[in-house]
């Protein structure tokens, strides 16, 4: 299971506005998912930004409540102010103990492909993958080395399969590319340039 991070916050009181609460550098949010009793929170500004910088779709973050509870969830949807791009509202979500959750599972490409040394250049079409899977089975990302891979060559999801959690389902087709080596371009611009160049 993908590794827990931990943040602290404060059960919020619906009558203070959220504006109150972000001059006091505190972000409002909701705890919500299904089965489970939406909660009202808020936490430090300064505390959300760290822990911004560790976590991704797939982590696990740990609530501690100010009332002595913990709850698991992961991050739902963030919502950023459109001018200074502050976070000013967060929502948690809490999976259903043993039912599945749709998240994207970031690809880590590690190696260099030996389809370089062949004249090719390396393309990443996804860098994460949608999959239903259980939330004790999630990671925070997935690695596969591309040394191998060779020029004209493609990594698809096919390949990729045995690496998953058992009970992880991806939603893209088997023969779905996330990777390839494809032949460098010529600059047929430049080629053409040079050729000019070269008759004056």
């Amino acid at each position: 299971m993908a590794g827990t991070h931990v943040l602290e916050v404060v059960k919020r009181d619906l009558k203070k506005k959220a504006v109150a609460l972000r001059s006091e550098n505190f972000i409002p949010g909701e705890v919500y998912g299904p089965g489970f009793e939406n909660v009202h929170v808020a936490f430090s500004v300064r505390d959300f930004e760290i822990l911004l910088n560790k976590i991704s779709e797939t982590s696990v973050i740990e609530l501690k409540l100010d009332d002595g509870k913990t709850i698991n969830v992961f991050l739902k949807t963030l919502q950023r102010h459109k001018l200074t791009d502050k976070p000013i509202h967060v929502d948690f979500y809490v999976p259903a103990k043993g039912h599945k959750m749709t998240i994207n599972l970031p690809v880590k490409f590690v190696g260099t492909p030996v389809g370089l040394t062949q004249g090719g250049m390396f393309e990443i079409v996804h860098h994460e993958i949608p999959v239903e899977i259980l939330p004790k089975d999630i990671v925070e990302s997935i690695e596969f080395d591309v040394s191998e891979l060779a020029l004209n060559e493609h990594l698809t999801v096919e390949k990729i399969l045995s690496k998953l959690p058992e009970s992880a389902k991806v939603l893209l087709d088997e023969d779905e590319s996330l990777a390839m080596v494809l032949p460098k371009v010529k600059d047929v611009s430049a080629e053409e340039e040079s050729e000019e160049e070269t008759a004056e």
